[in-house]
């Protein structure tokens, strides 16, 4: 691991080096990807404002839709939902273990909990409004609200940073999901997250 940090550090270090008026915090709980997303692109554009800092996370989310993991229930249905091909209305609650690598077992980050529906008439798609905690590392105790809209099944979405606690507070940023594994018998998936996340630096 700190192998990848090192690698990870020098990478995104150079980046941000033209970034005279902000600060940014690497945190490296997570292997780095071999298949950067388009998002990095666009960091390349970010300018901060004086006295904000932008902190890159990175981690894997285990979406565990069935077996002895389960971490997603349905808890609610529309009159229409049984015979919709989106399955427009069901509505559901999450509480998924977040990982530092694509392995199940791999060390605990923390825990992504919350809510939500698929809203959508003519695609499988779901809004979200979940939050993320952290459990463990430098940021136990902290957590990130995410809101936006998903598809289900693709590849690559992207959620909005709106609100957090503890070291985040303020925060405001995106979150870069990639789909990197589905099992074809049970449905669960492993998500790779990539979050971006501006905040005010302590006075």
């Amino acid at each position: 691991m700190q192998t990848y940090f090192i690698l990870y550090s020098t990478l995104i270090l150079a980046l941000f080096g033209a970034y005279a008026h902000g600060l940014m915090s690497i945190i490296p709980i997570a292997r780095a990807s071999s298949t950067p997303l388009p998002v990095h692109q666009w960091l390349k554009k970010v300018k901060l404002d004086k006295g904000e800092t932008l902190t890159k996370l990175h981690f894997f989310v285990q979406d565990q839709i069935s077996g002895p993991n389960q971490s997603v229930y349905n808890v609610a249905e529309s009159e229409i939902t049984s015979n919709s091909p989106t399955k427009f209305g069901r509505t559901q609650v999450v509480d998924h273990l977040l990982t530092a690598d694509p392995e199940y077992n791999s060390p605990k980050v923390g825990r992504i909990q919350g809510i939500h529906m698929l809203d959508d008439l003519h695609e499988i798609a779901l809004t979200v409004n979940w939050n993320i905690i952290f459990t463990d590392g430098p940021y136990k105790g902290s957590t990130l609200t995410l809101l936006g809209r998903l598809v289900a099944y693709a590849r690559d979405g992207e959620l909005s940073v709106v609100a957090g606690s503890g070291k985040f507070q303020l925060a405001r940023g995106i979150a870069v999901k990639r789909t990197i594994s589905t099992d074809p018998k049970t449905s669960n998936m492993v998500m790779e997250y990539h979050l971006y996340v501006i905040t005010p630096n302590a006075a």
